[in-house]
Protein backbone atom coordinates (compact mmCIF):
# COMPACT_ATOMS: atom_id res chain seq x y z
CA UNK A 1 0.00 0.00 0.00
CA UNK A 2 1.29 3.43 -0.97
CA UNK A 3 0.06 6.97 -0.59
CA UNK A 4 -3.71 7.31 -1.04
CA UNK A 5 -6.22 10.18 -0.99
CA UNK A 6 -9.90 10.08 -0.12
CA UNK A 7 -12.00 11.75 -2.82
CA UNK A 8 -15.56 13.02 -2.43
CA UNK A 9 -16.99 13.06 -5.95
CA UNK A 10 -19.44 15.57 -7.39
CA UNK A 11 -22.32 13.06 -7.24
CA UNK A 12 -21.77 12.23 -3.56
CA UNK A 13 -19.53 9.23 -4.11
CA UNK A 14 -16.47 8.57 -1.95
CA UNK A 15 -13.43 6.71 -3.22
CA UNK A 16 -9.90 6.00 -2.04
CA UNK A 17 -7.46 6.64 -4.88
CA UNK A 18 -3.89 5.34 -5.04
CA UNK A 19 -1.67 8.34 -5.65
CA UNK A 20 1.85 6.90 -5.57
CA UNK A 21 4.02 4.24 -3.93
CA UNK A 22 5.99 6.28 -1.37
CA UNK A 23 6.69 9.72 0.09
CA UNK A 24 9.63 10.33 -2.26
CA UNK A 25 7.33 9.98 -5.29
CA UNK A 26 4.73 12.19 -3.62
CA UNK A 27 7.23 15.05 -3.37
CA UNK A 28 7.15 15.32 -7.18
CA UNK A 29 3.41 14.97 -7.87
CA UNK A 30 1.66 18.08 -9.14
CA UNK A 31 -1.99 18.97 -8.68
CA UNK A 32 -2.42 18.39 -12.43
CA UNK A 33 -1.29 14.76 -12.02
CA UNK A 34 -3.60 14.35 -9.00
CA UNK A 35 -6.55 15.74 -10.99
CA UNK A 36 -5.82 13.37 -13.87
CA UNK A 37 -5.87 10.36 -11.52
CA UNK A 38 -9.12 11.49 -9.90
CA UNK A 39 -10.81 12.19 -13.24
CA UNK A 40 -9.80 8.76 -14.55
CA UNK A 41 -10.94 6.90 -11.43
CA UNK A 42 -14.25 8.77 -11.02
CA UNK A 43 -14.87 9.07 -14.77
CA UNK A 44 -15.58 12.79 -14.65
CA UNK A 45 -14.50 15.24 -17.32
CA UNK A 46 -14.57 18.72 -15.83
CA UNK A 47 -14.62 19.59 -12.18
CA UNK A 48 -13.14 21.89 -9.55
CA UNK A 49 -10.90 20.41 -6.85
CA UNK A 50 -10.77 21.74 -3.29
CA UNK A 51 -8.59 20.70 -0.36
CA UNK A 52 -8.26 23.68 1.99
CA UNK A 53 -8.52 26.03 -0.99
CA UNK A 54 -8.82 25.79 -4.77
CA UNK A 55 -5.93 23.72 -6.11
CA UNK A 56 -3.71 25.25 -8.82
CA UNK A 57 -2.51 22.71 -11.39
CA UNK A 58 1.20 23.59 -11.52
CA UNK A 59 1.68 23.41 -7.73
CA UNK A 60 3.03 20.31 -5.99
CA UNK A 61 0.42 18.56 -3.85
CA UNK A 62 2.71 18.69 -0.81
CA UNK A 63 2.63 22.51 -0.94
CA UNK A 64 -1.04 22.26 0.07
CA UNK A 65 -0.29 19.86 2.91
CA UNK A 66 -1.94 16.94 1.11
CA UNK A 67 -0.70 13.65 2.55
CA UNK A 68 -1.76 10.02 2.97
CA UNK A 69 -5.57 9.77 3.28
CA UNK A 70 -6.21 13.51 2.91
CA UNK A 71 -9.73 14.28 1.64
CA UNK A 72 -10.19 16.06 -1.70
CA UNK A 73 -13.61 17.48 -2.63
CA UNK A 74 -14.65 17.78 -6.28
CA UNK A 75 -17.32 20.07 -7.68
CA UNK A 76 -18.82 20.16 -11.15
CA UNK A 77 -18.50 23.55 -12.79
CA UNK A 78 -21.69 24.70 -14.44
CA UNK A 79 -21.69 27.25 -17.26
CA UNK A 80 -23.05 30.72 -16.67
CA UNK A 81 -22.57 33.53 -14.21
CA UNK A 82 -19.77 36.05 -14.06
Amino acid sequence: MGIQVNVHGPRGEEKIIDLCDNIEQMKNITVEQLKRKIRNDLRISTSHFIFTETLEESTLVMAYGIRHLSTIHTLILLPGGN
